[in-house]
Protein backbone atom coordinates (compact mmCIF):
# COMPACT_ATOMS: atom_id res chain seq x y z
CA UNK A 1 0.00 0.00 0.00
CA UNK A 2 1.07 3.64 -1.07
CA UNK A 3 2.30 5.50 1.86
CA UNK A 4 0.51 8.59 2.55
CA UNK A 5 1.76 12.02 1.91
CA UNK A 6 1.03 13.90 4.98
CA UNK A 7 2.39 16.53 7.40
CA UNK A 8 3.93 15.72 10.95
CA UNK A 9 2.87 17.83 13.72
CA UNK A 10 4.04 18.44 16.91
CA UNK A 11 3.31 20.35 19.95
CA UNK A 12 5.45 23.56 20.76
CA UNK A 13 8.22 21.83 22.86
CA UNK A 14 8.92 18.58 20.90
CA UNK A 15 12.00 17.68 18.87
CA UNK A 16 11.91 16.90 15.54
CA UNK A 17 14.78 14.41 13.91
CA UNK A 18 13.57 13.69 10.59
CA UNK A 19 14.95 16.34 8.82
CA UNK A 20 16.07 13.75 6.18
CA UNK A 21 13.03 12.83 5.41
CA UNK A 22 11.69 16.76 5.13
CA UNK A 23 14.22 17.49 2.96
CA UNK A 24 13.85 15.03 0.34
CA UNK A 25 9.97 15.32 0.76
CA UNK A 26 9.15 11.96 2.16
CA UNK A 27 7.37 14.40 5.20
CA UNK A 28 5.92 17.53 3.13
CA UNK A 29 5.79 19.81 5.77
CA UNK A 30 6.57 19.61 9.44
CA UNK A 31 3.79 22.08 11.64
CA UNK A 32 4.57 23.35 15.21
CA UNK A 33 0.66 23.17 16.57
CA UNK A 34 -0.11 26.64 18.61
CA UNK A 35 3.47 27.40 18.32
CA UNK A 36 2.19 31.00 19.35
CA UNK A 37 -0.80 31.47 21.30
CA UNK A 38 -4.23 32.91 19.61
CA UNK A 39 -3.76 36.06 22.05
CA UNK A 40 -0.13 36.40 21.27
CA UNK A 41 -0.89 36.91 17.40
CA UNK A 42 -3.86 38.74 17.75
CA UNK A 43 -0.94 41.25 19.49
CA UNK A 44 1.32 40.99 16.69
CA UNK A 45 -0.77 41.13 14.35
CA UNK A 46 -2.08 44.20 16.36
CA UNK A 47 1.35 45.84 16.42
CA UNK A 48 2.64 45.43 12.86
CA UNK A 49 -0.57 46.74 11.35
CA UNK A 50 0.24 50.05 13.18
CA UNK A 51 3.53 49.53 11.25
CA UNK A 52 4.06 52.97 8.80
CA UNK A 53 6.34 51.41 6.37
CA UNK A 54 5.59 48.26 3.44
CA UNK A 55 7.17 47.08 0.43
CA UNK A 56 6.14 44.83 -2.38
CA UNK A 57 7.86 42.23 -4.33
CA UNK A 58 7.95 39.74 -6.77
CA UNK A 59 4.49 37.60 -5.70
CA UNK A 60 3.33 40.05 -2.69
CA UNK A 61 1.75 43.11 -2.91
CA UNK A 62 2.50 43.94 0.37
CA UNK A 63 5.47 43.16 2.55
CA UNK A 64 7.18 44.19 6.10
CA UNK A 65 10.70 43.96 5.56
CA UNK A 66 13.45 43.04 3.06
CA UNK A 67 13.76 39.66 1.02
CA UNK A 68 16.68 38.64 -1.20
CA UNK A 69 14.36 38.05 -4.15
CA UNK A 70 13.45 41.64 -4.57
CA UNK A 71 17.59 42.31 -4.92
CA UNK A 72 19.13 39.39 -6.62
CA UNK A 73 21.25 42.26 -8.47
CA UNK A 74 21.74 44.73 -6.33
CA UNK A 75 23.68 43.33 -2.97
CA UNK A 76 24.46 46.59 -1.73
CA UNK A 77 20.79 47.90 -1.60
CA UNK A 78 19.63 45.14 -0.01
CA UNK A 79 21.77 44.92 3.14
CA UNK A 80 21.40 48.46 3.46
CA UNK A 81 17.61 48.75 3.74
CA UNK A 82 17.80 45.61 5.55
CA UNK A 83 19.54 47.35 8.60
CA UNK A 84 16.89 50.42 8.65
CA UNK A 85 13.92 48.02 8.34
CA UNK A 86 15.02 45.67 11.24
CA UNK A 87 16.33 48.75 13.18
CA UNK A 88 12.81 50.25 13.25
CA UNK A 89 11.55 46.64 13.87
CA UNK A 90 13.30 46.43 16.68
CA UNK A 91 12.30 50.06 18.23
CA UNK A 92 8.79 48.86 17.17
CA UNK A 93 8.79 45.51 19.18
CA UNK A 94 10.60 47.18 22.00
CA UNK A 95 7.67 46.53 24.60
CA UNK A 96 6.68 43.47 23.07
CA UNK A 97 9.23 40.71 21.52
CA UNK A 98 9.43 40.42 18.22
CA UNK A 99 8.09 37.00 16.69
CA UNK A 100 10.89 36.58 14.02
CA UNK A 101 13.23 36.35 17.30
CA UNK A 102 10.77 34.45 18.93
CA UNK A 103 10.62 31.86 16.37
CA UNK A 104 14.15 31.49 15.87
CA UNK A 105 14.51 30.39 19.36
CA UNK A 106 11.81 28.01 19.09
CA UNK A 107 13.46 26.43 16.14
CA UNK A 108 16.80 26.16 17.49
CA UNK A 109 14.89 24.32 20.83
CA UNK A 110 13.05 21.74 18.01
CA UNK A 111 16.44 20.95 15.58
CA UNK A 112 18.23 20.99 18.42
CA UNK A 113 20.75 23.11 16.37
CA UNK A 114 21.84 27.21 17.56
CA UNK A 115 20.36 29.84 15.29
CA UNK A 116 21.63 32.82 14.25
CA UNK A 117 21.11 35.83 11.40
CA UNK A 118 23.26 35.17 8.52
CA UNK A 119 26.13 37.39 7.92
CA UNK A 120 27.89 38.87 5.16
CA UNK A 121 30.92 41.22 5.13
CA UNK A 122 29.80 42.44 9.13
CA UNK A 123 26.14 43.19 7.55
CA UNK A 124 22.86 40.86 8.88
CA UNK A 125 20.76 39.56 6.38
CA UNK A 126 16.98 40.51 6.79
CA UNK A 127 15.55 38.69 10.00
CA UNK A 128 12.41 37.87 8.28
CA UNK A 129 9.54 39.24 6.27
CA UNK A 130 5.60 39.87 7.47
CA UNK A 131 3.42 39.42 4.38
CA UNK A 132 -0.32 40.17 4.06
CA UNK A 133 -2.00 39.07 1.18
CA UNK A 134 -5.96 40.52 0.95
CA UNK A 135 -9.22 39.00 -0.56
CA UNK A 136 -9.35 38.36 -4.28
CA UNK A 137 -5.38 37.39 -3.76
CA UNK A 138 -3.25 34.24 -4.41
CA UNK A 139 0.36 33.49 -5.51
CA UNK A 140 1.57 31.69 -8.54
CA UNK A 141 3.17 28.01 -8.49
CA UNK A 142 6.66 28.96 -7.04
CA UNK A 143 9.46 27.57 -5.52
CA UNK A 144 12.15 29.69 -3.13
CA UNK A 145 15.82 27.98 -4.43
CA UNK A 146 18.67 30.68 -3.01
CA UNK A 147 21.40 28.20 -4.12
CA UNK A 148 20.31 29.02 -7.80
CA UNK A 149 18.42 32.41 -7.50
CA UNK A 150 20.97 34.03 -5.40
CA UNK A 151 24.44 33.21 -6.10
CA UNK A 152 26.07 36.26 -5.57
CA UNK A 153 25.82 36.00 -1.81
CA UNK A 154 27.44 33.63 0.11
CA UNK A 155 23.47 31.94 1.38
CA UNK A 156 23.47 30.59 -1.61
CA UNK A 157 26.48 27.98 -0.36
CA UNK A 158 23.60 26.32 1.69
CA UNK A 159 22.63 23.47 -1.26
CA UNK A 160 19.65 22.55 1.64
CA UNK A 161 17.39 25.19 3.19
CA UNK A 162 13.40 25.28 4.82
CA UNK A 163 11.27 27.96 5.11
CA UNK A 164 9.58 28.95 8.24
CA UNK A 165 6.28 30.49 8.20
CA UNK A 166 4.08 31.90 11.01
CA UNK A 167 0.47 32.46 10.97
CA UNK A 168 -1.07 35.31 12.59
CA UNK A 169 -4.21 35.89 11.03
CA UNK A 170 -5.91 33.63 9.14
CA UNK A 171 -8.57 34.57 5.98
CA UNK A 172 -11.77 33.41 7.06
CA UNK A 173 -11.97 31.31 3.77
CA UNK A 174 -8.93 30.21 1.26
CA UNK A 175 -5.65 30.89 1.28
CA UNK A 176 -4.31 27.49 2.16
CA UNK A 177 -1.11 26.51 1.46
CA UNK A 178 -1.05 23.90 -1.45
CA UNK A 179 2.30 21.43 -1.59
CA UNK A 180 3.04 19.62 -4.47
CA UNK A 181 5.24 16.35 -4.41
CA UNK A 182 7.72 17.69 -6.88
CA UNK A 183 11.17 19.41 -6.34
CA UNK A 184 12.17 22.26 -8.80
CA UNK A 185 14.70 20.94 -11.11
CA UNK A 186 16.24 22.71 -13.98
CA UNK A 187 14.78 21.12 -16.33
CA UNK A 188 11.51 22.87 -15.09
CA UNK A 189 12.67 26.59 -15.84
CA UNK A 190 11.06 26.16 -19.53
CA UNK A 191 7.61 26.46 -17.25
CA UNK A 192 8.67 30.00 -15.74
CA UNK A 193 6.13 32.75 -16.14
CA UNK A 194 7.85 36.35 -16.88
CA UNK A 195 7.43 38.28 -13.61
CA UNK A 196 6.72 35.64 -10.77
CA UNK A 197 6.67 31.66 -10.86
CA UNK A 198 5.53 29.03 -12.69
CA UNK A 199 2.94 27.58 -15.26
CA UNK A 200 0.62 25.51 -13.87
CA UNK A 201 2.23 22.76 -16.45
CA UNK A 202 4.73 22.26 -14.28
CA UNK A 203 3.23 20.13 -11.65
CA UNK A 204 0.58 18.77 -14.47
CA UNK A 205 -1.06 15.20 -12.58
CA UNK A 206 1.37 15.99 -9.65
CA UNK A 207 0.25 14.63 -5.96
CA UNK A 208 -0.92 17.63 -3.43
CA UNK A 209 -1.93 18.61 -0.48
CA UNK A 210 -3.40 21.15 0.92
CA UNK A 211 -3.11 23.05 4.33
CA UNK A 212 -5.11 25.25 6.03
CA UNK A 213 -3.81 28.00 8.06
CA UNK A 214 -4.65 28.47 11.56
CA UNK A 215 -3.38 31.05 13.70
CA UNK A 216 -0.41 30.45 16.06
CA UNK A 217 0.60 27.64 14.07
CA UNK A 218 4.16 27.82 12.71
CA UNK A 219 4.79 25.81 9.46
CA UNK A 220 8.01 24.14 8.02
CA UNK A 221 8.93 23.08 4.65
CA UNK A 222 11.33 22.60 1.83
CA UNK A 223 10.94 25.68 -0.27
CA UNK A 224 12.76 23.61 -3.55
CA UNK A 225 9.10 21.50 -2.85
CA UNK A 226 6.70 23.72 -5.87
CA UNK A 227 3.77 25.53 -3.79
CA UNK A 228 0.96 28.30 -4.04
CA UNK A 229 -1.35 29.52 -1.67
CA UNK A 230 -5.47 29.31 -2.62
CA UNK A 231 -7.15 32.75 -3.20
CA UNK A 232 -7.93 34.52 -0.21
CA UNK A 233 -11.64 35.00 0.81
CA UNK A 234 -13.70 37.01 3.18
CA UNK A 235 -13.26 40.52 4.58
CA UNK A 236 -10.02 39.49 6.61
CA UNK A 237 -6.20 39.99 5.04
CA UNK A 238 -4.41 36.73 5.75
CA UNK A 239 -1.21 37.78 8.04
CA UNK A 240 2.15 35.63 8.48
CA UNK A 241 5.62 36.31 9.23
CA UNK A 242 8.48 33.55 8.48
CA UNK A 243 12.14 33.30 7.10
CA UNK A 244 14.45 30.73 5.58
CA UNK A 245 16.79 28.50 7.28
CA UNK A 246 19.54 26.12 6.72
CA UNK A 247 21.47 23.46 8.74
CA UNK A 248 25.39 24.43 8.57
CA UNK A 249 27.07 21.46 11.03
CA UNK A 250 25.61 19.33 13.71
CA UNK A 251 25.08 21.95 15.77
CA UNK A 252 24.40 25.39 14.40
CA UNK A 253 21.70 26.85 11.61
CA UNK A 254 21.39 29.86 10.04
CA UNK A 255 18.11 32.34 8.92
CA UNK A 256 17.43 35.00 6.24
CA UNK A 257 14.78 36.67 4.78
Amino acid sequence: MKQRWAPIYLERHEKFEQINELSIGTIPALILKKAFSSNVCKRITKKILDFNSTSNGPGINMKIGESLNSFINNKHVYFQKTKLIDKKLEQHFIHEQDPRISMQNLLSFVFTKNINVARENNFNYSNGVFRFHKPGESVSIHRDCAYFESNDYEISKHSLQFSAVLHLQPSEYGGELILFRKHWTKDDERFRLPNFGYSKDVVDNTESIKIKPEIGDIVIINPIQYHTISEIDGKSDRISVGFFFAPCDESTMVCWS
